[in-house]
This record gives structure tokens, C-alpha cells and sequence, in this order.
């Protein structure tokens, strides 16, 4: 089995973005909401912005909206809130977005119209089925490339997953959704979340990598059988997002929902995630 310093090397070895924007993503997953993350990088390889997704766990106080300016509404998306911190006479087109999953209609449709140079992701969106010339219109002519790390797509793909699987189990949609698609995905996906064996980690603070050190072992022999992701479709210059369609919609529920005194609101947000 490969040691856990093998995921030290490989993390201290992640691109800057990636590296945020998985931070963030482990974030959202402690506060119980749908994991993913998104980091905005300069020229330099500097970090600008970042954010995640907010669109399902309560709403902070006012003071948080300087570091998460979108919450609890269905524009909270990781890649709108990074963008939102972005002052206006920034020359977005020197910039890379890097996002742990790939943009949304909604967030690609953003980041075109903004002018972002480039676009990095580190894993497909398994709650996003659309054919992939649809996926591929919706990144209207703004360069797309994916980092194509197996172990971090794995790690990303499970985070993204794990609060659904985590409530609702077997029956979280999403997981019933890709059982075909990423059968060893899923798999992972559930022995993990009945034990709960990030939530804890990620609520107390502990650092990601960190965390998966004792799951490392049961990552890296998933990874080895990644089912690759569909296949990149060519550019478009254009595309119409749909209106109402909202691919990163968790799927089944959100996993504990805020800290002490939310219940008639964790209540509420279920039944409407359900």
C-alpha cells in the first residue's frame, strides 16, 4: 500500500489553484453543504480569490460576506463567489479560475462573460449528465483544461459526494446516478461515510491532507481504476444556459446543517433538496 507520504509529495506538489480550491472544497464539506471549491490565480501563480460553494448550508452574519459574498441562494456557487471578490478594474483575462469540478452552465456562462483567460478543474461534475458537446458549448470559447491527476480527481469527486452519502446513503441521488458511471467511486463514497471518516477531521480543523492520510491507502487503489472522464468535445464559441438547471444540486440532502439551533432550518432545506 502506498505510505501516506506519497500524498504529502503530491499535494505539496499541486499547482497553487488546485491546492485552494480543494481547501475550500474540504471547507464546505465541515459546514455540511455541497463540497467544491474555487481559487482565482494571477500571472504570478499568487492566489487573488477564492470561494465555495454556499448555495445550501444557512447563511453567516454580515461580517461573512466580505470573505463569501453569495450565500444560502442558488448563485452561491464556488466559482461566483471567488469571482465576486474580484474588484471590477481587474483585467480578468490574465487570470486562471481554477474549480474542483467542472463549471456549471451557470458559472462557465459567468466566467466568459467576465473575460477569465483560462480555466483549470480538477475533476468532472458527477451531478452533471448533460452529453459532453453540451459541456463543451457551455465553456464559449474560454480555455478549458483539466489538471488529469487520477488521485486528485478521486479525492475531489468524493468530497463533492460525501455529505449526500453521509444522510441519505444509498439513496442519495447522485450516488444512485453514478453507480454505473464511477462504480468504484461510489463504493469508496459509502465506506467512508457511514463511518463518518472526514466530517469529524473537517469540523475540528484538521487539514485536508491530513485527514486523508489513513484513507490514503483506500484512495490511491481506487484511483488506480478511475473510469476516465468523457471525452473532451471541441470548443464553441457560444452558449445559452439553460434557464433553471442547476447541475451541481446536491444530490439527496445536505449533511448537518449549520452548528447548534438550525434544526427547523435544516428541516426546511431538506425537504427542499429531497
Amino acid at each position: 500500500m502506498p505510505p501516506a507520504s506519497d500524498l504529502a509529495r503530491s499535494w505539496a506538489a499541486l499547482p497553487t489553484g488546485a491546492r485552494v480550491a480543494l481547501e475550500e472544497q474540504w471547507a464546505g464539506l465541515a459546514a455540511g453543504g455541497l463540497p467544491c471549491g474555487s481559487a482565482v490565480i494571477d500571472t504570478s501563480g499568487g492566489g487573488v480569490a477564492s470561494g465555495r460553494n454556499h448555495a445550501y448550508d444557512p447563511a453567516g452574519g454580515i461580517a461573512t460576506r466580505a470573505r463569501y459574498p453569495l450565500q444560502h441562494n442558488r448563485l452561491a456557487h464556488a466559482e461566483l463567489n471567488a469571482l465576486a471578490r474580484l474588484p471590477t478594474e481587474t483585467d480578468h483575462a490574465t487570470l486562471t479560475l481554477w474549480t474542483t469540478q467542472h463549471p456549471c452552465s451557470m458559472c462557465a456562462a459567468a466566467l466568459a462573460f467576465v473575460g477569465v483567460g483560462q480555466v483549470r478543474f480538477i475533476a468532472d461534475d458527477p451531478s452533471d449528465h448533460a452529453p459532453p458537446e453540451r459541456i463543451a458549448a457551455s465553456r464559449a470559447g474560454v480555455p478549458y483544461h483539466t489538471l488529469g491527476d487520477p488521485v486528485w480527481w478521486t479525492v475531489s469527486n468524493l468530497l463533492f459526494l460525501y455529505n449526500a452519502a453521509v444522510l441519505a446513503g444509498e439513496h442519495a441521488r447522485n450516488l444512485g446516478r453514478n453507480r454505473d458511471r464511477y462504480p468504484e467511486l461510489v463504493h469508496l463514497t459509502l465506506d467512508l461515510a457511514r463511518r463518518d471518516a472526514l466530517g469529524g477531521p473537517a469540523r475540528s480543523g484538521t487539514a485536508l491532507p491530513v485527514a486523508l492520510g489513513a484513507q490514503y491507502p483506500a484512495v490511491a487503489r481506487w484511483a488506480e481504476y478511475r473510469t476516465p472522464s468523457r471525452p473532451a468535445a471541441p470548443p464553441v464559441t457560444l452558449t445559452v444556459p439553460r434557464r433553471g438547471y442547476h447541475p451541481d444540486r446536491p444530490s439527496g440532502r445536505t449533511a448537518r446543517p449549520g452548528r447548534g439551533g438550525h434544526r427547523a432550518h435544516g428541516r426546511r432545506l431538506t425537504a427542499a433538496l429531497e
